[in-house]
Parts: structure tokens; sequence; C-alpha cells
């Protein structure tokens, strides 16, 4: 251990994270540890795995994230000997300044000092009485990369092979505009070249033919270069338009595919500010074949003209332009600086207002206009201002290089002028030797600073692969067409880093039952809900269907057509009701106007203003919370499911609604198994066969509401509190 660490000591520091924040010195532990063994990853996604908060992470959460990206992790007590004994890097539990809970890294034992990575301080030293004052819990994690382990190399090569996989279909496309590319270079010297025959050869010869034969033959090859360029744009829209299509197909489809837990954690704005990384991604790909490949071959064209006419003047182009290149290319890590600080200040810009947009109606009825108009004007100011600041670099860049410009100008000018008056060089030659020059310097400084558009994609792709090389939603393999049971077996459930909120759940629902899940609101109610709907992995126990198969093997697909949900916050997209109903599938008119008939929802629908033809409104809008939630039951209920999921559904409803829909749902009944999550109590014992009632994170009771009035329990107090309010009227 102590060779490894002496030779380590250049590598700790590369590879150590040092984090001020102190919510964050957990995972930036677990970050410098991942860089330590040649992976990668981010504080983002370590926050999300981990669970840290503003209050920051547990060891418990640290050692979730860490089994979830490839390490073996163990939390464990031990003392000073076993930290020395053991050899590897391990996160210490550790308390500083005013019994501050904060976490570091020890690399280990050498020369009588432990090498710690401290977040707050970097890379330093502890002797064992330094340790032992701070390390009082004699907790720690450690950690060991297994097989599941991503190292760098290997992120590296994914990513290119997604991104080549993405760009194949384009290859041919690519080639034929780096040729036309090529005679655009070529033929784009032919103005230099005719001014020189023009001045040194046809006029002196007053050759009236010869002057008209040059001249067509000059305009010939412009109109060429004019066919080639429009062939290349051609081929770059086109192949522009193919590409993007398929890059937001792949990464909007990988969105889709994601973990429900992935979007809890997500704001709108970050999420859209991602999907327009891909605009970003294509324009450096139509840059680099559209301009830096004609740019290099201007480049190497006219320094080949420059030696064909003057090998003196090729040789001073030849010999500046490195410095140039490099005056220019010395901006680049400047520029890209600037270039990260405005993309961060306009995510942050654009996800602020969409959120201020979102909770309008918030910020009208507490009168805080005025407040959010400030934060607006720092958020957005702030924009501006990393946007000047990255103005103000392209400006000195700008002097800088035109300053270049003009003194390499001026000195081939003094050269091949002075060449001319000593009839070393022709005065043609001179004109296009001029010609030439001026066309290569912008090549050069496009050469020069291709690694910024580079990076911003890079950056951009980087930004994108993150979210399309997530692991994708569980999905078992067994499906059923029938549902007859679904049983919970001693279930247990926490979110990243948290106590546990379900503790040994053991819940039974048959065939054409109705349940009832009580509780009051935070007692995991809705969480178990979204477990049935395999949209959280529980942590113990099973959930068994029809008495044979585990809710993780169904095939997620056909157990959601199985299911059919009413959740507690009802989504209502663009369109009118009957597109709100069909959510993109096929079905005729009648089949709706049918099944709603059928159902009894047409007295509803006829309350709506164009009736089935209502336009509902962005995130309905032109609705209340009662008519969402009926639209909602109309959804799930249109597409047959054979058990119906019913999260607090009818919460926002007005009695003469939640009647008629408690009385849809009994005669219901006979066709369907039902599971009524609710802390609304008053409506179950007309619908409800059994309740079960969730406590302190178990279920503490169950039975009918006649056996749950005999015990002391939440559902019981509802009704003596309820009882004692109507005596009191």
């Amino acid at each position: 251990m102590t060779k490894t660490i002496n030779l380590s000591q250049k590598h700790l520091k590369q590879t150590f994270t040092q984090q001020h924040d102190q919510s964050d010195c957990g995972v930036a532990c677990l970050l410098s540890l991942i860089q330590y063994y040649g992976g990668s990853n981010n504080l983002e996604k370590l926050r999300e795995l981990s669970g840290t908060t503003k209050q920051g992470t547990t060891l418990l959460g640290l050692y979730q994230a860490a089994n979830k990206i490839g390490f073996s992790a163990q939390g464990n007590e031990a003392d000073i000997q076993a930290v020395i004994d053991h050899k590897e890097p391990l996160i210490l539990h550790v308390v500083i300044e005013e019994r501050l809970q904060h976490y570091v890294i020890c690399y280990g034992y050498d020369n009588d000092k432990f090498i710690i990575g401290d977040p707050a301080k970097g890379i330093t030293s502890y002797t064992k009485e330094q340790l032992e004052q701070i390390w009082k819990s004699k907790t720690c994690l450690t950690l060991s990369p297994n097989e599941n382990f991503v190292k760098t190399e290997t992120q590296n090569k994914n990513k290119k092979q997604w991104f080549l996989k993405l760009l194949k279909e384009d290859y041919r496309l690519i080639s034929f505009s780096v040729l036309l590319g090529l005679g655009i270079a070529i033929l784009g010297m032919a103005m230099a070249i005719f001014s020189q025959k023009l001045i040194d050869d046809i006029l002196p010869s007053k050759d009236f033919n010869k002057l008209i034969t040059g001249i067509s033959l000059v305009a010939f090859l412009l109109l060429v270069r004019v066919l080639f360029t429009a062939l290349r744009d051609y081929f770059l829209i086109r192949q522009t338009k193919d590409f993007n299509n398929r890059i937001v197909d792949s990464f909007y489809s990988s969105l889709l595919n994601l973990p429900k837990p992935f979007f809890d954690t997500r704001k709108i704005g970050e999420l859209v500010a991602r999907l327009n990384d891909t605009q970003r991604v294509q324009r450096v790909i139509k840059q680099i074949v559209g301009n830096v490949v004609i740019n290099a071959l201007v480049t190497i064209v006219s320094l080949g003209f420059l030696f064909y006419y003057s090998w003196q003047t090729g040789l001073i182009a030849f010999i500046s332009l490195p410095f140039y290149f490099v005056l220019i290319y010395s901006f680049n890590k400047r520029i890209i600086n600037a270039q990260k600080e405005v993309m961060q200040g306009y995510a942050f810009s654009e996800s602020n207002y969409i959120t201020s947009m979102q909770g309008i109606a918030t910020i009208k009825n507490n009168n805080r206009q005025t407040i959010f108009q400030k934060i607006n004007q720092v958020i957005y100011g702030n924009f501006q201002e990393k946007a000047f600041n990255l103005g103000k670099i392209n400006v000195r860049l700008s002097i800088f290089s035109g300053v270049f410009s003009v003194l390499f100008l001026m000195g081939i000018l003094v050269y091949t002028s002075i060449q001319v008056y000593n009839e070393t060089m022709q005065l043609g030659e001179l004109m296009a030797i001029l010609g030439i020059t001026g066309s290569l310097l912008p090549s050069v400084a496009s050469l020069a600073l291709i690694t910024i558009p580079i990076n911003e994609a890079k950056v951009a792709f980087n930004r994108m692969y993150e979210f399309a090389s997530m692991d994708k939603e569980q999905n078992g393999t067994t499906e059923i067409s029938d549902f007859n049971s679904i049983e919970i077996k001693n279930l247990s459930f926490r979110f990243a880093g948290r106590s546990q909120l379900l503790k040994d759940i053991n819940i039974k629902v048959t065939k054409n039952e109705c349940i009832a899940i009580v509780g009051e609101s935070g007692s995991g109610k809705s969480t178990l809900g979204q477990i049935l709907q395999k949209f959280y992995p529980f942590e113990n126990g099973m959930i068994i269907v029809n008495n044979e198969t585990n809710l993780t093997e169904l095939d997620t697909e056909n157990w959601r057509t199985i299911l059919g949900v009413v959740p507690q916050d009802v989504t209502i997209f663009g369109g009118n009701v009957i597109t709100n109903i069909l959510l993109g599938q096929e079905d005729k008119p009648e089949s709706i106007i049918k099944f709603c008939q059928e159902y009894g929802f047409e007295t509803f629908i006829n309350t709506l203003p164009q009736s089935y033809a209502t336009i509902l409104g962005e995130a309905g809008i032109n609705l209340s919370g009662g008519q969402k939630q009926v639209i909602a039951l109309m959804r799930a209920l249109y597409k047959k499911p054979k058990v119906l999921l019913l999260d607090e559904f009818t919460s926002a409803m007005d009695r003469k609604t939640e009647q008629f829909v408690l009385d849809l749902l009994n005669k219901l009944k006979s066709e369907l198994t039902i599971i009524f999550i609710s802390h609304r109590l008053h409506s179950l014992p007309k619908i409800a066969d059994r309740i079960y009632v969730l406590e302190n994170g178990i279920i503490s009771d169950f039975g009918n509401h006649e056996k749950l009035l005999e015990k002391k329990n939440f559902y019981s107090e509802f009704w003596t509190e309820l009882e004692f309010e109507s005596r009191n009227e």
C-alpha cells in the first residue's frame, strides 16, 4: 500500500474532486473514487442515486449509489488499525466544526500518516491522533470495483459506437460533400490564376480571341463552382434532416423508456435543454464537413500555388501561418470556458422561465409578480453578463488576429512588390499571390477555432448520452391474459438514502373484489400504488400475480394493459375529449360514443361546451379538477382493464359527480378488480369489501367497515370525529 500511494500522489490530485458545498461532500468522495479507479460520472447523477438533499446524504445513500454504479460496497464499523490493514481506499464518516456531518476518503497509510482526500481541503495527511479526533462515529464505507464498473475508456468507446451508429447512414452524403469541397477549393483558385494570366499574358498580347476564351473559361469554372456549392449545400441540409430525425428519435425513445423515478427528479426545462443539444451536435457535423474540410483543402491548395508562383513567398507563408494558428488557438480555452458558462446561464434562465410560467397562478395569487420579475432580472442578467464576457474575448481575438493579418499581408506585399520592382516577378503573379494569401488567412483562422464548436458539441453530446445510456425501465418476459389475484408479501420500500417508507406490507386482492388502502397524507399509499404500476422497484418482499408470477417477471407493457390507473395528478394533453381518451389509439368516434352511453358518461360529456369535440386546452386549463378526474376515469375504463387502480381520484369532485362514479364502480365490480387508495374515507363503506389501514409504514389493521370501527386506528378515529362533528351541527 505504501508503494502504491507514493506512486499515486500525482494521480490522487488529478482524480480528487474538491467540493465546497457541504451537502455534496459524500457524493464528491464517491466521484473521486470513481475517477481514482479510472471511471467517470457526474455529481448530478450521484446525488440522484444517493438521495442527496440540501442537508446532504447518509452513509446508506452512498452505499446504495456505490452498488448501482459498479462497486461492491459495504458499510462497516471499524477502528484505526482496521483502516491501516484494509490496504484500499475507503470513505470515512467524520465530524468536523461543531459536529457538522462530513465525509472524507482515506487512501491509505504512508510514513505514519493517513493520506486523506477532504472535499473541503483537497489532498492532505493526518496522524493517527488527528484522525481519531474527527472520526468519532467509527463508521466507514469500503468500496472495490466489480465486473459492472465501467471505465472511462469503455464509456468513451460506447459513446463513439452510439454516435457512429447514428451517423452510419450519412457516410455516403458526407463523402459526396467532401469530394465537392475539394472541387470547390480547387476551383476557388480560378480567379487568382486568371488574374495573373490576364495581366501577364492576355492583355499584353492584345489578342481579343484569347481574352474572350479566357473569360469564358473562367465564367464556366466559376459556374461549376456555384453548382458544386449548391450540390454540397443540398447534401448537407439533407444529411442534417436525416441525422436530426434519427438522433432526436433515438434520444426521445430513450427518454420514454427510462424509469419513472428519473422524471421525478428532473425539471421540464432541463429535459428541453437536453433535447436542444441535438441541434448543437448536428451544427458541428455540418460545420466540419462543410467548412473545415474546405478550409483545410483551401490552405493546402493555396500553399501549393504560392510555392508554384514563388517558393520564397510560399516559404514565408509556411513559416508565418503556424504562428498565426497558435495565436488563434491560444484563445480556445478561454472561449470554451466562457461558452460553457453561457450555456449554463441559458439553461438556468430557460428553466426559471418555464418554472415561473407553470406557477403563474401561485405567483398572481400571492401578488409576487414584482419579486419574480426581480429574480428573472438577476438570472437573465447573469446570463447576459456571461454572454458579454464571451463577446469581450472574441473582440480581443479579433484585434490580435486582425493585427497579425495586416502585418502578414503587408510583408507579402512588400516582398512581392520588391520582386516586381526588380523584375524577378511579373505584376500578374503579384496580384495572384495577394488574392491567394487573402483567402488563406481566414481558412487558417477557421481551422484554429474548430475546437471551440467541437468542444461545445462534445459537451452537448455527453449531456445527451448521459440520459440515452441510462438503464431502461425493467421489463419482464411473462405475459398473462387474465387476472385472478395479486398478493403483496412482506414488501419493504425506501427512497435512495432515506429510512424505510414501507415495512413488511401484506395485502391481498382477488378477482372482482374492491379493496381500499387508507392512511394519512405522506404515509406511502401513493408510493405503494406506483410500485404496483412497476414504476418503483421495491427493496424486499414479493408481489405475486395470479398466485404464480412475480410482478417483476411480468412483461411491463402487458401488465399496464391489464391495469387501468386514475392517478392523483391527472395529465390532460392538448386536443379534444376524444383524443384524450384514445391517447393516439386508432378507433372510430362511434365506438367512444357507444362506450360513453354504456357507462353513463354521456351526461358529463353534454355538460362540455362542444361535447366530444371540446378543446380541453394545454394541461386541461379549460377543465376543473373534478372534470379532469372524470376524463381520466374514462381513459382508464376505455382500454377494458382487468384491474382498476384509483389514487385519490375523487378528491376534486363535487358530491353529485362523486356519487355518480361510485355508483358506476359498484356496477363494475362484477367485471373489475378495484384498488382504491384514499385518505377521504366517507365513501369507502359504499364500495370497499376490505379496507387496509397504512400507518407508520405498516399495515396496522384491515377488515371491513364494521370490523375496523371496533378497534382504535386511523380509520375508526376518522369516523368518530365525523360523528362528533355531525352531532354538533
